[in-house]
């Protein structure tokens, strides 16, 4: 079976991923047109091979809208449970891809597309467990062809274009729940649009290993007259990035581009190259149009304010969760009455969920084109996971070991800064032990050093009282003796003078002495002496011998 994708898709893994779920096998599918022959109408049977140019009937319209990171949960060899997957296609009947076709192939019908008179019959009808119509209150009763056909007349009167006729959900089915489980599961999902009409089917690869639903959804909110057209609001706006002569960039609508476009502005494009150009400057480069990615221009859609990109991301996203929410309340309802442990499905990716582990990818049904490529990838995928556990493991036990080491380390520590603290401790002590130690002989000596000071000042002062009292005694004697010397000296005859002056002179000496020794005491230079005259020899007086 050959699947149309898009020609941006390159990677043979992401083809493989885009191309899962249950498609038709073209070399059993056939289309019938309807031609005119006279006053009736003969069938003719035509391959439903797409031609040159176009899409397959069962190829997406554009590439498929995914949350990046799509979640399936992990499972283990030879084990079945609940995963997630969601996506969703928009039909457009500009792309080939109508509604008409859709609701013909998904819910096993026939069903004549009246736009352009084919008759849509596909192979593969025993896939098609179940399938059923959901439309809003208030509607009366419409067949299946006749309201996708009118969704198309209304795509038409709207302005036909880009527009999308219906949006195609496709999910996986919980495989816990029977039958009537899943059908519910749907019939929820049907009633997140109130507004809309739902056009729901319920496939399965005969062996029950691969349940999951097609949800087609209209576009516009059907009333009882009918399809109600958007306004211009909400259809939002188509805006093209532009370019002056200046190199000034600004985003300008398409209705006013031809006014833009008369003022100067060219439309940017974007090259093969990576980068963004005007077709003025590509051709200064020597690019031209085959160089560009696309023959559009960049451009962008804007709802309300917003870009319709991220007003679609926002959608899907909230009905990825809803889906979630869903299927985990039929689980959780499954599990309580069978007495099993429930499963649960996370719409979120392995990033969000704070996961390392690479997510698998959606196998589909056995039989399927791609389906063993799959499967092997998931192997391969599983086997990866299996190893980062394991190893994850070994990290995480490693690191617990290190981190007791780490304690242990920390307590050593700890206790040799106790340790060191408590020797520090003792050796402070001993320093001030020492230093007290010092202070005390210091304070000692100083003490002993004054005192002898002091006992040496009191020795001097004794000594200085003591010489002085020396002093003033030798002071007596000598003015003692220098009276006795006047009184010798003051006789009258030489005869009489004789014996007291030799006294005197006697007294002299010792009066010189004392002097000197009173000038020593005081600390006075002693008078220098005159050298004494010889003597003579004292001759007797002669007189009268007795």
């Amino acid at each position: 079976m050959a699947v149309l994708l898009p020609r941006c898709v390159k990677s043979p893994a992401l083809r493989a991923v885009l191309a899962d779920g249950p498609t038709p096998d073209p070399e059993a599918v056939r289309l019938r047109r309807l031609t005119s022959t006279g006053s009736g109408c003969a069938v003719a049977a035509l391959p439903c091979a797409p031609r040159r140019g176009h899409r397959s009937p069962t190829a997406a319209h554009g590439t498929p809208r995914r949350c990046a990171g799509r979640i399936c949960a992990p499972c283990l060899k030879g084990t079945r449970m609940a995963i997630f997957h969601l996506n969703y296609r928009g039909c457009s009947p500009a792309t080939g891809a109508g509604a008409v076709r859709k609701a013909a192939y998904q819910s096993g019908q026939a069903l004549v597309e009246e736009r352009t008179g084919q008759l849509c019959d596909y192979a593969r009808k025993e896939r098609v467990v179940e399938e059923g119509l959901s439309l809003p209150g208030g509607v009366p009763p419409i067949g299946r062809g006749e309201l996708w056909n009118v969704a198309e007349r209304a795509w038409a009167e709207g302005g036909g274009g880009n527009e999308l006729v219906a949006l195609r959900y496709e999910f996986a089915l919980p495989i816990e729940l029977d039958a009537d489980g899943r059908r519910a599961c749907v019939r929820d999902f049907c009633g997140m649009f109130p507004a809309k009409a739902c056009d729901w089917s319920i496939h399965d690869d005969g062996s029950g290993g691969n349940p999951h639903a097609h949800v087609l959804v209209s576009a516009l909110d059907l009333g009882a007259q009918g399809f109600i057209q958007r306004t211009k609001a909400e259809k939002g706006q188509c805006w093209y990035l532009c370019q002056d002569a200046h190199g000034k960039q600004a985003p300008i609508r398409a209705t006013d581009w031809k006014a833009a476009k008369a003022d100067g502005w060219e439309k940017i494009y974007n090259f093969k190259d990576g980068r963004r150009l005007t077709m003025k400057q590509a051709k200064a480069e020597g690019l031209g149009t085959k160089d560009r990615t696309s023959k559009r221009p960049v451009q962008m859609h804007r709802i309300s304010g917003q870009a319709a990109r991220d007003v679609g991301s926002a959608e899907l996203m909230a009905v990825r969760a809803a889906w979630a929410e869903i299927a985990n309340r039929h689980l959780a309802a499954h599990a309580a009455a069978t007495g099993t442990t429930a499963q649960v499905i996370d719409h979120r990716s392995n990033k969000d969920r704070g996961l390392d582990e690479q997510p698998t990818v959606h196998e589909g049904g056995t039989g399927l084109i791609g389906h063993a490529d799959r499967v092997k990838l998931n192997k391969e995928i599983r086997d990866r996971n299996a190893r980062l556990r394991v190893l994850r493991a070994e990290l995480q036990q490693e690191g617990a070991a290190l981190e007791q080491l780490q304690r242990e380390v920390a307590e050593l520590e700890r206790q040799r800064g106790r340790i060191e603290k408590a020797k520090r401790g003792r050796a402070q002590g001993r320093h001030r032990g020492a230093l007290a130690k010092r202070r005390r002989v210091a304070m000692a000596t100083a003490a002993a050093a004054a005192d002898a000071q002091r006992r040496v000042a009191m020795a001097t002062a004794d000594q200085v009282d003591t010489r002085a009292e020396m002093i003033a005694q030798l002071d007596e004697q000598i003015a003692a003796l220098d009276l006795k010397i006047r009184q010798l000296q003051g006789g009258n005859s030489a005869a009489m003078l004789s014996g007291p002056l030799l006294k005197a002179a006697g007294l002299g000496i010792e009066r010189r002495k004392l002097a000197d020794e009173r000038a020593r005491l005081a600390g006075e230079d002693p008078a220098p002496r005159k050298p004494e005259p010889p003597q003579a020899e004292q001759k007797r007086p002669r007189g009268h011998k007795h």
